[in-house]
């Protein structure tokens, strides 16, 4: 970018998805459904509250899948477009969002969408506005600043809370969750120790500066199993939660000892508390125009990469020891981008909507108000004026 172009920024805010250009009304219903059920069955006065509407979204909740929505009702009998996932056999309290009118100037609803954890997420939304976003002849959008109030737990609910001991004599494997929540090396020995005592009433866990976590135990011989030696055999999606749970305590396959196991492991890699080292974001209308694509090293090569945030810094080094890791609790990290990537726009396209994925390092969507907290950032975009483009 030439030095002193002329340029306007455009400033985001992840909380402002909740701006909306419609009102929304909320109110309550009391239904039972059985598990795995698409129909619902309304509950009789006087448990019954509101009317269910068609075309409501339900808010997550036990049994009730997130983004969940009302297809039709007919008489007491309220179907949804998602299967249950547990039965309510006595009536439920459900939350429903719905439409109520649309609207020219747009409201400003960050606080009740934060508050109640409604769709969309922070991690995939689109910011629309009747209006463009920016106006004027606009040739490249160049990212300068990011904003990220990290929240992702060291431990994240489904994710990586679960892992499995194999206990030698009973040929047993025990699976183990852990709470989700933010631990310090300590604190996730402690936890740790208290989960297992019932299976191994003599463990003893406690973390070690220079080898990480140590488990022992006086009476049980135990190891840590492959996932796929694991019975019953587990999915594929259930292995990345005990793989990613073995990368938090530094679980490898020096801890797999068959013969036979050892009343003794000692991580065999050293733990990392931080869920991910980075966030990747995406975005499909920015790079529209670009003709030179965006890829990364991971299987699924995806496109429309704009950024990719190191969430260690770049000044200090990262301390690990008993009482304070990267990860062991929530922080806030700004990345001045030095050299930000700029981003072909054509002057001829005005800007309406803009639309943003987060992702973290095993390409998923990094973890928010479903597995623990949700996090939230902000970003400075300067938009170049000029006709044409000048390379």
């Amino acid at each position: 970018m030439a030095t002193g172009a002329p340029n306007a920024i455009l400033a985001i805010n992840s909380l402002d998805r909740y701006t909306d250009t419609i009102i929304y009304k909320s109110n309550r219903i009391r239904a039972t459904f059985a598990n795995g059920a698409t129909v619902m069955t309304l509950a009789p006065p006087p448990f019954q509250t509101d009317q269910p509407v068609v075309g409501a979204t339900i808010k997550a909740f036990s049994g009730i899948q997130t983004g969940t929505k009302i297809t039709a009702v007919v008489g007491d009998q309220i179907t949804i477009d998602k299967a249950t996932t547990n039965a309510a056999v006595t009536p439920r309290l459900i939350f429903q969002r719905f439409a109520l009118a649309q609207v020219l100037t747009p409201i400003n609803t960050a606080l009740y969408g934060a508050y109640n954890n409604i769709l969309p997420y922070s991690h995939s939304f689109e910011l629309f506005r009747p209006n463009a976003l920016i106006y004027g002849y606009i040739q490249r959008i160049v990212i300068t600043q990011l904003q990220i109030q990290y929240n992702i737990p060291t431990v994240c609910l489904n994710r990586n809370d679960r892992f499995f001991m194999y206990l030698n004599g009973t040929g047993q494997y025990v699976s183990f969750t852990i709470p989700y929540g933010f631990y310090t090396p300590d604190e996730l020995a402690a936890a740790l120790e208290i989960i297992i005592t019932p299976t191994i009433a003599d463990i003893q866990v406690v973390w070690d500066n220079t080898r990480g976590f140590m488990f022992s135990s006086a009476t049980t011989d135990f190891m840590f199993p492959p996932p796929d030696n694991i019975d019953p055999i587990q999915t594929e999606l259930q292995k990345n939660v005990i793989y990613r749970a073995y990368r938090l305590l530094g679980m490898n396959i020096t801890n797999t000892n068959t013969n036979p196991p050892i009343s003794t492991q000692i991580s065999g890699d050293y733990p990392f508390l931080l869920y991910t080292p980075y966030i990747d974001f995406y975005s499909n209308v920015l790079t529209n125009y670009q003709t030179v694509k965006d890829t990364n090293t991971s299987v699924s090569t995806r496109g429309g990469l704009i950024c990719r945030v190191y969430l260690s810094g770049v000044s200090n080094g990262v301390i690990v020891n008993n009482t304070e890791a990267l990860g062991s609790s929530s922080f806030t990290v700004t990345a001045d981008l030095n050299s930000p990537k700029i981003i072909r726009w054509s002057p001829d396209v005005a800007l309406p909507s803009v639309d943003f994925q987060l992702r973290d390092c095993y390409d998923d969507f990094i973890p928010g108000a479903e597995e623990g907290f949700e996090t939230e950032w902000q970003m400075t975009l300067l938009c170049v004026e000029g006709k044409e483009w000048n390379s």
